[in-house]
């Protein structure tokens, strides 16, 4: 019986000869695989692993990280194995100032790579626009020139700032804790990315992909580190294409200098590095391509949705600006995919590129301030807080519940919040303050974009009746006429009551409202030598 080891190895040699001269289109994303057009030497190569860790400072040093050298684009058909990586770099969904630390573990099994290449027997180089068009639409305007096959572990922690500021404490916060030069993972890189979400305020999401082998860890930053580096380890039963290289037609001598319009129009997309991005033509590029401020357009987009979503969870109408800015967006991605369809219906005409004025405007941020707007009672019992006050509206806590039970006095009240900061939506445990006396008066319950929008009491030494109206008109309330401090309180256009804080023991002693001011939003500059938007 074949040992299954060296089947796997076997296959994955195979898979990497496969790839190889494979037509690829760094801009267009064709449904069906390219045609070859050339052949050539092939360079074996060998195995091998890596593990480390890298903090990006933007969209497109996280793409060449995850990538790990190879080729970047819009599309990576039609090798479909990389599509998984390209979707689930999408599902990050960075927004303009996020940052990203990626883990990550490779088990290269097998590598090639293309020594020579020339045009097959039969194929002639395009002479004319039109034939270099249709060469183009049939063969890419460029091949693959190496292949790694194996299995890889990746795991992202984005840090999600939303501004220049924020991102410049979460770098700093890294150089403090562990320097970012080191490749070492330890469980001293979680307690660094805990410490510094803490220590910034910034809103941290984590996601995990694993290729290459049946063994899948927990979905779990906890899992992660000690997962990564058992993965040199793991057995890789279904070895997969992990990394690829293109090279541009213009570095076949057959048909290099047919090409040179073309490669001039796909710089237009690529910028100055490489072809799709590292490689062949070396380093990460200087002048950043369409690619890339596509990519930049998008996490304008990712961050605006974000400041919208936080609206409606809080029952704000947004800043009519950010409407405007968002269609701005979405004009200049039309944009950017016109000269995209341009470049794919013939890709040797000269292109002009798009005017981008989205990312002149800049990344929204909310301008929230938080205040204690009512205080009633007196300063008896004990006190309970309002927790995460800093930070509240960032990680969306909600007050999604209120109860009351009440007597000749408010004799408790139950308050349950939710969440980012638990867990994706989930709520928080009942809080419950005051006694068991008198009785129960219900509660509101406040879905998403519902708040309180009216407060009535009386107060003396205590809580002496309540009654809270939410915005879908869900009214309780209770209590006794001793008190002689009247409260009768509506909340402004753009004030949202986030929760409560105040005394109680076996009654409510204090209450006090914690309200958010949603003022007019900040446009950040995207440009760091800009001062304004």
């Amino acid at each position: 019986m074949a040992d299954p080891s060296e089947l796997a190895l076997q296959s994955a040699r195979q898979i990497a000869r496969e790839a190889l001269f494979r037509g690829r289109h760094s801009v267009a994303d064709p449904a069906e695989p390219l045609a070859t057009a050339l052949a050539g030497t092939v360079i074996p190569g060998g195995g091998g692993s890596t593990v480390g860790w890298r903090l990006c400072r933007s969209s497109q040093e996280l793409a060449g990280t995850l990538e790990q050298g190879g080729s970047l684009g819009i599309a990576l058909a039609p090798l479909s194995p990389l599509r998984f990586r390209q979707s689930f770099r999408d599902s990050l969904k960075t927004t303009s100032f996020s940052l990203s630390l990626v883990v990550w573990a490779r088990q290269v099994s097998a590598a090639a790579e293309v020594g020579e290449a020339r045009l097959l027997d039969g194929l002639t180089a395009p002479t004319t626009p039109a034939e270099l068009d249709a060469f183009v639409a049939l063969h890419g305007d460029g091949f693959v020139a190496a292949a790694e096959v194996g299995g890889e572990c990746q795991g992202v922690y984005t840090f999600y700032a939303q501004s220049r500021e924020q991102a410049r404490a979460v770098e700093l916060g890294f150089e403090a804790g562990l320097g970012l030069g080191g490749l070492a993972l330890s469980p001293a890189l979680l307690e660094t990315v805990q410490t510094v979400a803490r220590s910034t305020g910034v809103n941290v999401g984590f996601r995990m992909q694993v290729i290459g082998t049946r063994a899948q860890p927990p979905a779990d930053a906890d899992a992660l580190i000690p997962f990564a580096r058992d993965f040199a380890g793991l057995p890789l039963e279904q070895p997969a294409l992990i990394g690829v290289r293109t090279r541009g037609y213009e570095k076949v001598p057959d048909i290099g200098a047919a090409f040179r319009a073309v490669a001039a129009n796909r710089q237009l997309f690529s910028g100055d590095g490489l072809l799709d991005g590292g490689g062949d033509d070396g380093g990460d590029g200087g002048r950043e391509g369409l690619i890339g401020r596509r990519e930049q357009v998008r996490n304008l987009i990712h961050q605006m949705d974000w400041v919208a979503e936080t609206c409606r969870l809080y029952g704000v109408t947004p800043d009519p600006t950010l409407a405007v800015h968002r269609a701005a967006a979405e004009a200049d991605l039309e944009a950017i995919d016109a000269c995209r369809a341009a470049y794919i219906a013939s890709a040797s005409a000269a292109l002009e590129p798009p005017e981008l004025p989205s990312l002149a405007a800049g990344s929204p941020e909310l301008n929230v301030t938080l205040s204690e707007e009512i205080t009633m009672g007196g300063n008896g019992g004990a006190p309970f807080s309002y927790s995460g006050w800093a930070d509240a509206v960032r990680r969306r806590l909600r007050l999604v519940e209120v109860g009351l039970r009440t007597g000749s006095r408010v004799d408790q009240i139950r308050l349950r919040y939710e969440g980012e900061g638990a867990g994706e939506g989930e709520p928080l445990a009942m809080e419950v303050h005051g006694g068991g006396g008198g009785s129960d008066r219900g509660s509101l319950q406040l879905g998403p974009g519902v708040t309180i929008r009216r407060l009535e009491g009386l107060s003396g030494t205590r809580v002496d009746r309540l009654l809270l109206t939410s915005s879908d008109g869900q009214r309780i309330g209770g209590g006794g006429d001793a008190g002689d401090r009247p409260v009768d309180w509506s909340a402004p256009e753009g004030c949202v009551v986030l929760g409560f804080s105040g005394r109680s023991g076996r009654e409510l002693d204090a209450l006090r409202t914690v309200v958010a001011r949603f003022g007019p939003l900040i446009w950040q500059p995207l440009d760091a030598s800009s001062t304004t938007p």
